[in-house]
């Protein structure tokens, strides 16, 4: 098991600044969703030569069930460029949200089809299309589950399994102890459920604070996790409570202390 973070979560002017930061704290990995992704891959493959953070992942595409289809195929040429970015700085993928928000975009064709499943089938369709170059680029793209709050085609992790599966071996899932807290009956169960999908891990107490911070029993996740073979991130992703330096370091503290605990 290693420890990840969200690249905005990180203070600094520039990525370089951020990474040495980070050394200091016990966290391997970055997770990269910002500015930085605007640097060539040169630049990027220099930076993380010279530093002993690895990245994590990359964040994605979103649009992709934008009404507009310029806007889809914008979002659909930025997926690509990602998964290229992921493969080529050894990222363990591409992280991506399905989409935000509690109502569909695209318009209900009842008795044609609903908006809904417009919607899944056209995810469906673009998912098969990049995870074509994922195959091609030796990476893989993993879906995000939300909760019904923020998202309704993807709240579940057997909902993001359920259409990994159908999409192909290039698609897999991540879990996210925030949204299974709300929306998993069983948070272990869901995990053991969904062993073979799981390649990825965020960390967000029940409050969306850091880890300690809230009423999760993150050792019983954990031991799933363990069981399954999971040995791969545990990104976090939150928001913090205290000063950061310390807060972050007693977060990561606490996650490897539960983990060998599991």
């Amino acid at each position: 098991m290693k420890l990840a973070i969200r690249e905005g979560m990180i203070p600094g002017d520039s990525l370089r600044k951020k990474l040495e930061w980070l050394s200091n704290i016990g966290i391997e990995g970055v997770e990269l969703h910002g500015a930085s992704l605007s640097l060539s891959v040169w630049e990027l493959r220099s930076i993380f030569a010279n530093s002993p953070i690895s990245v994590a992942n990359i964040s994605g595409t979103a649009d992709l069930l934008s009404p507009d289809s310029a806007v889809r195929r914008a979002a659909m040429d930025l997926g690509k460029r990602r998964l290229h970015l992921a493969a080529e700085l050894g990222a363990t993928g591409v992280l991506l949200v399905p989409q935000f928000g509690t109502k569909p975009l695209l318009p209900d064709l009842s008795p044609y089809r609903n908006a809904m499943e417009l919607e899944r089938e056209l995810f469906i369709t673009q998912m098969r299309e990049l995870s074509e170059l994922a195959e091609t680029e030796g990476t893989i793209i993993f879906l995000e589950p939300l909760n019904r709050y923020e998202a309704h085609l993807v709240n579940t992790l057997q909902d993001a399994c359920n259409l990994a599966r159908e999409i192909g071996p290039r698609v897999r899932i991540m879990a996210d102890f925030f949204h299974m807290n709300i929306e998993e009956a069983d948070i272990a169960q869901s995990i053991k459920a969904a062993a073979d999908q799981i390649v990825y891990v965020h960390v967000a107490d029940s409050n969306r604070l850091q880890p300690g911070k809230g009423h999760i029993d993150f050792t019983q996740g954990f031991r799933a996790l363990k069981e399954i073979g999971y040995d791969g991130y545990l990104g976090i992703e939150c928001r913090i409570a205290g000063e950061l330096e310390a807060a972050l370091q007693e977060c990561a503290h606490l996650l490897r202390e539960w983990w060998q605990a599991a």
